[in-house]
């Protein structure tokens, strides 16, 4: 087997399951053999010629004893391995969701926090001016009294 051939189906391109019995894998090969035949697609023959080639190495390789073994060993392992990414990215999601929403947490505290402390700097500015406002008035009100007497 190529390197091409390690990532084809081969049971799902002639559509049969793995424990299929060689009378169900020569039916669903004449199936598709003759669905996908260059003679019979001749509006795109060289896309149908890949596909039948790739259909004819499938027949091949699941009719013959030593090659099937091969293969099914292969097709085991990507499936472990599938199996395996899949849980990794299982965890990888969550691992990400709870780092986001941690960090939609921090910043949420840091917002209010902020906030909190641009509050207790408006009310401290409020009071400054205030106070200011009231010595200006009292300073006006000083300088009107000394005018007047």
């Amino acid at each position: 087997m190529n390197s091409e051939d390690q990532f084809i189906d081969f049971y799902e391109l002639l559509g049969v399951s793995y424990n299929s019995t060689k009378e169900e894998i020569d039916k669903a090969y004449r199936r598709q053999a003759i669905k996908h035949h260059p003679d019979k697609n001749r509006g795109n023959t060289e896309e149908a010629t890949k596909i039948f080639h790739k259909i004819s190495k499938a027949y091949q390789t699941l009719t013959d004893p030593q090659k099937k073994l091969e293969y099914d060993n292969t097709y085991k392992a990507r499936i472990a391995a599938k199996k395996r990414t899949e849980a990794l990215d299982t965890k990888r999601r969550l691992m990400k969701e709870d780092l986001e929403e941690g960090e939609k947490a921090a910043k949420q505290t840091r917002k209010n926090v902020f906030t909190e402390e641009s509050k207790q700097a408006k009310i401290e500015r409020l009071k400054e001016e205030t106070a200011r406002r009231r010595r200006e008035r009292g300073e006006r009100l000083r300088a009107a009294r000394g005018k007047v007497k």
